[in-house]
Parts: C-alpha cells; structure tokens; sequence
C-alpha cells in the first residue's frame, strides 16, 4: 500500500503546483493591470498646436474671435486614436493684451458646458444657462450671471517652425468654482 500512497502524494502535490503555476500566469497580467495606474506619472501638460488659426491671418481676426481645434493621440484599450479633438479654444486678437493675444477655453467655468459667440460676435455667451463674458474674458452682468468667474484664460505661444501657428498649454478647470482650479 505504500507506493500508492506515493503515488497519489505525487499527484496531489502535481495538482496543486499546476494549479498555482496557472493562478500565477494569468493573475500576474490581471495585478499588473490593476496597479499600472499606481505608479504612472501624470503627464505634464506641455503646449499643443492649435487647428484652425493662424496669428498671422488679420482677416480671420477682423471678424472677430476665431474658434481653434486641439487635437492629440488617445489610446483607449489596443486602439489608437491619432487625432482626436482634446478641447477647444477662443483666440482674440487684442492690443491690451501682453503678446497682442488672448486665448480662452471654450468651456463655461459656470457648469462646462460650451460657450459660443454672443449675438454681433461682441461677447462670449453660454446657451446652457444664460452666463456672458467679454472678448477679454470678464464676465458681464454680475448680477445676473451664474458663473462665478470669468473665463478661463490659456498659456500660449507662438510655434518655433511656423510662428503663425499657436501652440496653447492646455488645461482643464473645475467649474462652479470662483477660484480656476486645475483638475485632470
């Protein structure tokens, strides 16, 4: 009776390290995926060129403010998305300003939803909710506008290789907020 005693310690024991070896090869991967986000870094957000405008175009800007497009990759699962659309941007041209622009985010600080151009092109107006901003960002109307600041104002620069192009760094920001604070 004793080698069959043997025998079936040896299975078990063949059994139970098979068992672990497949536990380990397919809960690595699943641990490995669970705690990738611990230690990532977050990425900088360095300057992305802006689509759609050109600082040397005085004819788009005699219009009035012009519209941009901020595209990056995104990598969602296996698929890569080359040119997907990060957020958009309000570019005025304006004298006052320290680099004779003026670059905003289109997304209302009240509750995020997209401001356009008011009537005549004048002021920046949110349809969700009625708030009104200047061309230098200001909210208009205090006393009526739900937004507690006014628009978020961008980094930018002007693109080494083809300074009419704008490189803008940008950024989101927590709406509702009086204060412009930076979230993911």
């Amino acid at each position: 009776m004793a080698p069959s005693q043997d025998r079936r310690s040896f299975l078990r024991l063949l059994t139970h390290g098979l068992g672990t070896l497949i536990a380990v090869v397919l809960g690595a991967p699943a641990v490995a995926y669970l705690l990738d986000p611990v230690g990532r870094k977050a990425r900088q957000s360095q300057f992305r060129l802006v689509d759609g405008v050109r600082l040397d175009d005085d004819a788009a800007f005699a219009r009035g403010p012009v519209q941009g497009v901020i595209r990056d990759f995104r990598v969602d699962g296996w698929t890569l998305h080359p040119s997907d659309v990060v957020g958009r941007v309000w570019v005025v041209k304006d004298p006052a300003a320290a680099n004779g622009f003026r670059v905003f985010t289109t997304i209302c600080p009240h509750l995020g939803c997209s401001v356009n151009l008011g009537p005549g092109g004048g002021t920046f107006a949110c349809p969700c909710h009625n708030a009104e901003f200047a061309l230098d960002g200001a909210r208009l109307h205090p006393e009526h506008n739900p937004a507690r600041r006014g628009l978020d104002e961008l980094t930018w620069r002007r693109n080494d290789a083809d300074p009419g192009r704008l490189e803008v760094q940008y950024l989101n920001f927590k709406a509702g907020e009086e204060t412009k604070i930076v979230v993911g």
